[in-house]
């Protein structure tokens, strides 16, 4: 006699940092099933955004999907944004609406990576950089950073994005990858990930890895803590340390 595991989906209307600080919540009570849909007056996840996410979560034995046929709803994520607040992570913000933790203070610790993926050797002693369209910080050192790893840069990031890195900030080696997979196996290779409060950023702190972070001081709602991470939103860096 066949039997079928039972699926436990949720539904999420994220953007792809969203659903990556969301996966120890997702983790934590067993889903199986990530389905995502577009929100109101958000950036649709349907294109590009979501093809480049799935193989990711995929690789992680996440079931993803936009399509909602066959499929019951278990958890629905979209209100997660009631227990939204600019000083406290989507992470956390994201469990307390799940009462994984207490709905007004709680704090998921988190003390091993929640992603896993085999290393790309072209990242092996590498600074991995991005830096995405939004939450910029002038006051974040850039210049100094550049120069002090120039040698072992690679940028990764749309063509928007890396045309406006060098604009700004001088040229660096770009390293292109097709989706969120190859981003985190390059991650997962590196010395160090540079970026400011991005996609980018929710997989080197899901993988746990040595990251420095231009954060967005009227925002700061992508700070984990472990060692390794430092976050810098006044502009005050000690470049020797890293």
């Amino acid at each position: 006699m066949l039997t079928y595991a039972r699926k436990f989906v949720f539904l999420h209307t994220g953007h792809i940092g969203d659903i990556i600080a969301f996966l120890p919540s997702f983790q934590k009570l067993k889903g199986t099933t990530l389905l995502v849909q577009d929100g109101d007056r958000m950036v649709p996840m349907k294109g590009f955004k979501f093809d480049s996410m799935k193989p990711l979560l995929e690789s992680q034995g996440i079931e993803t999907t936009m399509d909602s046929s066959g499929l019951c709803v278990d958890v629905d994520m979209t209100g997660w944004r009631e227990c939204y607040r600019d000083d406290l992570s989507l992470l956390d913000a994201q469990a307390r609406y799940l009462k994984v933790v207490d709905k007004k203070t709680g704090h998921f610790e988190i003390t091993e990576p929640w992603l896993k993926v085999d290393k790309n050797p072209d990242g092996e002693g590498r600074v991995i950089i991005n830096r995405s369209p939004r939450y910029h910080n002038d006051l974040f050192p850039w210049q100094r950073v550049v120069d002090k790893f120039r040698d072992r840069a690679l940028f990764i990031g749309i063509d928007e994005e890396y045309q406006d890195f060098c604009t700004r900030f001088d040229h660096i080696p770009r390293y292109e990858t097709a989706n969120c997979l190859e981003v985190a196996r390059l991650i997962q290779a590196c010395y160090l990930f540079v970026g400011n409060q991005s996609s980018s950023f929710w997989i080197a702190a899901a993988l746990r890895k040595p990251l420095l972070q231009e954060t967005f001081p009227p925002a700061p709602n992508s700070i984990i803590e472990y060692e390794g991470a430092t976050y810098c939103a006044d502009g005050n860096l000690n470049l020797d340390i890293l």
